[in-house]
């Protein structure tokens, strides 16, 4: 099937064929008055040469430059040349013996021998060949480059979606688990845990695997999950959040921040003499969204966290956010022997 792509080079192809074959025409003065002898005299040899480019151009060296050897396509260039020099050449003698049979009119210039056809003719051939070679090869190389595009997009696609695939196990078995500890004490508790686990199980389902979701989704997702852990935790825990939202209608990658919130009430702990505390923040203005978030810590997970045993979710999310956000993110993590912040930057 022809590329849309291939289409449009040989409308090209044809077009300046075209305006070749028509300035020829214009300036040759060759039996100016024998429009038969003129035809057949300028297409014939004019006709061997669009053949021949034409292979070269959609045959020839398609699978040279596919062979990514540059001494290919110059071998396929001058080897194309020469054969062209040659078909000159039979084209000259082609109209020598339609002369001599009285069916146009013959030149009265004499006729060049074969190497000397052919070193005049090889030249001249080789420069309409690197033409048209360099119009091909510009089209072979966009196709390329839309090939490996296409590529590296699907690649990017895939590891975002294995990261992706590391996020939803490890998260939904936290949830269970606190589901199950509370039902044992508190059965009315743990029915409104499973409430909220079914709007989160709602969003992993609808929302999750998407590129991208509202940020009042991804909002209404970590507010279900906070109200988890305020069940969770009771009145052992201080947990403040505040949303200062522009736009509720920005998108962003699904379970960015949720990866930073669930760390924080992971890793948070109760100092002897008060309660424990976890803070979240969000800030969106225009085509910028900041996430803070803060908890206390022991000593004990202090030295945990600086050895690097976090586990899976922050690595993940830093592949996630090289993959996804690249150059357009700034991930900070600030730990005292108090408490511990990360905060987020993305722009979208």
């Amino acid at each position: 099937m022809i590329t849309e792509r291939l289409r449009h080079f040989n409308a090209l192809f044809c077009l300046l064929w075209l305006i070749i074959t028509t300035v020829i025409w214009t300036v040759s003065d060759y039996q100016q008055h024998d429009l038969f002898s003129k035809t057949i005299s300028v297409m014939v040899p004019l006709g061997a040469l669009i053949l021949s480019t034409y292979i070269l151009c959609n045959l020839l060296l398609p699978q040279a430059v596919g062979k990514n050897r540059g001494y290919w396509t110059v071998l396929v260039l001058v080897s194309v040349a020469l054969v062209q020099g040659v078909l000159l050449y039979l084209c000259e003698e082609l109209l020598f013996f339609l002369g001599q049979r009285g069916f146009i009119v013959l030149d009265s210039e004499p006729r060049d021998t074969f190497w000397l056809s052919i070193i005049n003719a090889t030249p001249i051939a080789l420069l309409l060949n690197l033409g048209f070679g360099g119009l091909r090869f510009f089209y072979e190389h966009a196709k390329l480059s839309e090939k490996h595009h296409v590529l590296q997009k699907n690649l990017l696609e895939s590891q975002v979606a294995a990261l992706q695939a590391q996020i939803n196990p490890h998260f939904m078995f936290n949830v269970l688990n606190h589901i199950h500890i509370l039902m044992q004490s508190n059965v009315a508790k743990s029915s409104t845990l499973l409430l909220k686990y079914a709007d989160m199980l709602r969003y992993q389902l609808y929302e999750g695997n998407k590129d991208s979701t509202y940020l009042k989704t991804e909002i209404a997702f970590i507010d279900n999950f906070i109200e988890i852990e305020r069940v969770r935790w009771d009145d052992r825990l201080v947990i403040d959040t505040f949303w200062d939202i522009e736009d509720v209608q920005v998108r962003t990658s699904p379970l960015l921040f949720f990866t930073l919130l669930e760390n924080a009430f992971k890793y948070v702990s109760r100092p002897e003499d008060s309660k424990g505390f976890v803070k979240a923040e969000m800030e969106q203005k225009e085509n910028r969204v900041v996430f803070v978030v803060e908890n206390s810590v022991s000593k004990s997970h202090l030295v945990e966290k600086n050895e690097g045993n976090s586990g899976l979710g922050l690595s993940n999310l830093r592949k996630r956010l090289d993959l996804l956000y690249t150059d357009r993110y700034k991930l900070d993590i600030v730990h005292s022997a108090e408490s511990y912040r990360a905060r987020l930057l993305i722009y979208v």
